[in-house]
């Protein structure tokens, strides 16, 4: 039982709308969760002085429930079971988080997690711009990742490193960001609307975009503004952009750049940190 310490906030926009009675409703609480719930489903029970009592959904996907961004993983998951067999990559799968979505996958299907570091719940460890060096002959009839498209320096590589690794007719879920704020970096470089997909995943590169979504509405605010900027505000943005797309076919196209080519920054090794709201679960 954990008493709220901060109930009362001034809530004059909530007052607006009910009336008086909702003037000093606000609260603004962080509540540690015990050790041993840590990436697992949860309730939070909230009993009020009244003696009634509400019981929220999964605490981990209720603030997401209804958003297309978070739906897309549902809707990735529901496809699985078409796979009568065989193994499902997860990309970037180390437990920085204490969140792994491995008990998520059909326990018919074989799970693999791959990572670019050693920790909970890697499997491999290999950086996925090579990926096939370190797969050999292993195929898999599903890949996804959450969080780490926005982090690859070649994108365009590890799609077609994706494809020689994937069966035909296998899938991918890649869960990123349309627009955040700077994070891991120097490893921090890309951004993605509901439109760059096709650019990614596409008949030259061996796949069909099935399906693409974008969730959890945000606003920009510029801290200075100008003639140009002033109203950017009143702009639609989304903090997520995910993507479902199928292998159609093998692929010819290669992207023989090396990574020493590109960065010569290490991937942040990072201790364990609260996920960002916009990671699906």
């Amino acid at each position: 039982m954990f008493q709220l310490a901060s109930f009362g906030l001034s809530s004059a926009d909530v007052d607006a709308y009910c009336g008086p009675g909702a003037s000093n409703v606000r609260f603004d609480e962080w509540i540690a969760i015990p050790a041993g719930l840590a990436g697992k489903p949860f309730q939070v029970r909230c009993s009020l002085p009244d003696g009634r009592t509400f019981v929220g959904r999964d605490a981990l996907t209720n603030a997401a429930w209804g958003d297309p961004y978070f739906n897309s993983w549902e809707r990735f998951l529901a496809m699985l079971p078409q796979f009568p067999s065989g193994k499902v990559l997860e990309i970037g799968s180390r437990a920085r988080s204490a969140i792994t979505r491995r008990h998520r996958i059909p326990s018919h299907l074989e799970y693999l997690g791959v990572d670019i570091l050693p920790g909970p719940n890697v499997d491999l460890i290999a950086d996925v711009h090579d990926l096939g060096n370190a797969l050999d002959s292993q195929r898999f009839v599903a890949v996804f990742s959450t969080s780490v498209f926005e982090h690859l320096a070649m994108p365009w590589k590890v799609v077609l490193e994706l494809n020689r690794a994937l069966v035909c007719g296998g899938i991918i879920y890649t869960a990123t960001h349309q627009t955040f704020p700077m994070h891991e970096e120097p490893w921090d470089f890309w951004r993605y609307s509901q439109h760059s997909w096709r650019c990614l995943f596409n008949q030259e590169t061996g796949y069909e975009v099935l399906e693409t979504f974008v969730g959890e509405p945000a606003r920009i605010h510029p801290c200075r503004t100008s003639e140009n900027t002033r109203d950017v505000y009143l702009s639609p943005a989304w903090l997520g952009a995910a993507c479902i797309s199928r292998k159609v076919s093998d692929t010819l196209l290669s992207w023989p750049v090396p990574m020493s080519s590109v960065t010569a920054a290490m991937y942040p090794s990072g201790a364990l940190i609260v996920p960002p709201s916009s990671d699906p679960v």
